[in-house]
């Protein structure tokens, strides 16, 4: 028999950043129990090992205290003296604003199950959580509440339900809308220049075309949980009838950032399919302890990625020339970034745990973000089925057979082929060279051949152009930040100027040619050279001024304007029609514009892919 757990997770000391946890242990039949804490948050690949933050661990029986001390980083061991049932007591500090972390103060608790609660090990227990907080405080979350309990209660069916189960409590604001009968709640702490009836109307639409793309809704209510911090803030986190996300309070407003909450939220909900349903056999059930590797990060979430902002055309949502203008954009920044020939998007998704989530200043030259690549990769393989087929099939056919063939409790997509036989049952063919050479390897994704199939173009260009010419104007081949009115380097591209005349991270950039500059003047002042001019670079490293010279090369294009071919062909103008879901001739009108040109310095999805 197991041992049933029952929670009380208590916020009587918010302004000291704690939670009070008190967790009751029934039916024991051993000398000893073992209690562990998770050292990750699934969605989330880093090990963060959440132990460390709690203080004040104690456990007694009816008969008095128990002998406790730690085995290791993550666990606990309790001599039980024979009881049936013990009590065990402890505080977790929590005051770090992401989607994985607790995050406690006057006005609210942000209540991370991962990083909160404490299990046994090798047992999958069904629990009860009760919650107690100020009585002015809302309690959101997407476990389903005990009936009659005292007091807020709610339930989880086993552990991996529990883990995956966020709580937000405290003085937020709730908003509900109902689809195919089903209570969807958009729930917000914190305020700035949203215009939640917008929002609500918005998430309400992207519910109803996510459940138009897969055939349904899994789940019997669902909560949107969206906490709005500062200007820094960003980042989701997927569950399975729930998600959290975290955005910027003045994030709504101009379209083009609104945008970003529109996508944030089609992508994190995309989830309740692609990963929480259909997901990696490796990515459960869960090991909490330690890593759980798998190849198919590129699937999971770029494929979801890639149809982020394309069901938010198909949802009337994103206009077809602004999607265009952000797919070109997220093709730049791939272009751009000299990981892609370093690092594949096998690699890339089990690399995760030491690279994505620990990005340095060595980052852009040796991997690549397997959400970018993975959806842009995502992308090609579409145009791929659709060409293949004459337009009578998509990815869309296919992601829908791998959600038909591999259920929640099935032992999920094999790593080795499980999307190759899934690609081949769909539209017969053979994908061996796809995924040797773009999923395995490193060979450069063929964008031209792919979106001809939908009658556009590539029109590489700069940004930046000496004027009166089409030639480039010069780049260092480094980024930066300003720091003290100075420009401090935060990255140098393999092969570009600052790399070879040896600038180096932390530099921070005084003048060229003994002039000064900063942020502002920097491109002014590249404005006055060409390719191939060499100028004096000074710089103080470590507190040391240098001088280098510098040589200026020709830099990669920085701005793609996707065009539409020459003499667009019915079978064209159809396939994309049915790819941006147009609905006749006119919708397709398009296709046949030429949205305006983006640079690298777009304002695009990447905002969102950061490492939450």
């Amino acid at each position: 028999m197991l041992p049933s757990v029952h929670y009380t997770i208590s916020v009587t000391e918010p302004q000291r950043h704690l939670l009070d946890v008190t967790m009751v242990i029934d039916a024991l039949y051993s000398a000893t129990l073992l209690l562990q804490m998770a050292a990750w948050t699934p969605g989330s690949y880093l090990l963060r090992d959440y132990a460390r933050l709690v203080r004040n661990f104690h456990a007694y029986s009816d008969n008095g205290s128990l002998l406790a001390h730690k085995t290791d980083r993550l666990t606990w061991e309790i001599e039980t003296d024979g009881a049936n049932s013990i009590t065990v007591q402890y505080q977790v500090y929590g005051y770090e604003l992401t989607v994985r972390t607790n995050h406690v103060d006057a006005t609210h608790a942000q209540i991370i199950p991962t990083a909160t609660l404490m299990y046994v090990p090798e047992r999958n227990d069904a629990a009860y959580v009760t919650i107690v907080a100020p009585a002015d405080w809302q309690i959101a979350t997407g476990l389903d509440p005990l009936p009659d309990a005292p007091q807020p209660t709610f339930v989880a069916a086993d552990l991996d339900h529990l883990m995956d189960s966020p709580f937000e409590v405290g003085l937020h604001t709730r908003h509900e809308f109902m689809v195919d009968g089903k209570p969807h709640a958009l729930v917000i702490w914190g305020h700035g220049n949203e215009d939640v009836a917008q929002m609500v109307a918005d998430t309400q639409r992207i519910v109803e075309a996510e459940r138009d793309f897969w055939g349904g809704l899994p789940y019997e209510h669902y909560t949107f949980l969206l906490l709005l911090g500062g200007p820094n803030a960003g980042g989701g986190l997927e569950h399975r009838n729930s998600t959290s996300l975290l955005l910027p309070r003045h994030i709504f407003k101009p379209q083009k950032n609104y945008d970003r909450f529109l996508s944030l939220t089609a992508h994190e909900f995309f989830h309740v399919w692609n990963v929480k349903r259909l997901r990696a056999a490796p990515l459960g059930p869960f090991d909490y302890t330690r890593e759980n590797y798998t190849r198919l990060l590129w699937m999971m979430e770029g494929i979801t990625e890639y149809y982020t902002d394309l069901l938010l055309v198909r949802a009337g949502l994103m206009s077809h020339d602004r999607y265009l203008e952000r797919l070109a954009a997220d093709i730049v920044t791939l272009q751009t970034t000299p990981g892609r020939s370093q690092h594949s998007l096998s690699d890339a998704s089990f690399d995760a745990w030491i690279k994505f989530y620990r990005p340095d200043e060595t980052m852009p030259n040796t991997t690549i973000s397997y959400y970018l690549k993975g959806a842009l990769a995502a992308l090609v393989l579409d145009m791929m089925v659709r060409e293949r087929s004459d337009g009578a099939k998509s990815l869309d056919d296919v992601m829908r057979y791998l959600y038909a063939t591999y259920p929640i409790e099935g032992p999920g997509i094999p790593e080795a082929d499980g999307m190759q036989r899934a690609l081949h049952t769909v539209v017969p063919g053979d994908y061996a060279d796809f995924f040797a050479r773009y999923i395995e390897g490193v060979d450069e994704l063929p964008f031209d051949a792919a979106l001809r199939t939908v009658g556009l173009a590539l029109d590489w260009s700069y940004k930046d152009r000496i004027e009166g010419s089409t030639a480039p104007q010069p780049k260092l081949g480094a980024r930066a930040k300003p720091n003290d009115g100075r420009l401090q380097i935060t990255h140098i591209l393999d092969g570009g100027a600052a790399d070879t005349a040896g600038i180096a991270p932390n530099d921070e950039l005084i003048a060229l040619d003994g002039w000064r500059i900063d942020e502002s003047l920097l491109n002014a002042r590249l404005g006055d050279y060409a390719v191939g001019d060499t100028v004096q670079i000074t710089f103080f490293r470590h507190d040391v001024l240098h001088t280098l010279p510098l040589t200026f090369t020709t830099p990669p294009p920085d701005r793609l304007t996707l065009v539409p071919v020459a003499d667009v062909s019915p079978k064209q103008r159809r396939i994309h029609r049915d790819w941006l879901g147009q609905r006749d001739e006119t919708d397709g009108a398009s296709a046949t514009r030429a949205p305006s040109g983006v640079g690298s310095d777009e304002i695009t999805r990447e905002a969102t892919r950061q490492p939450t």
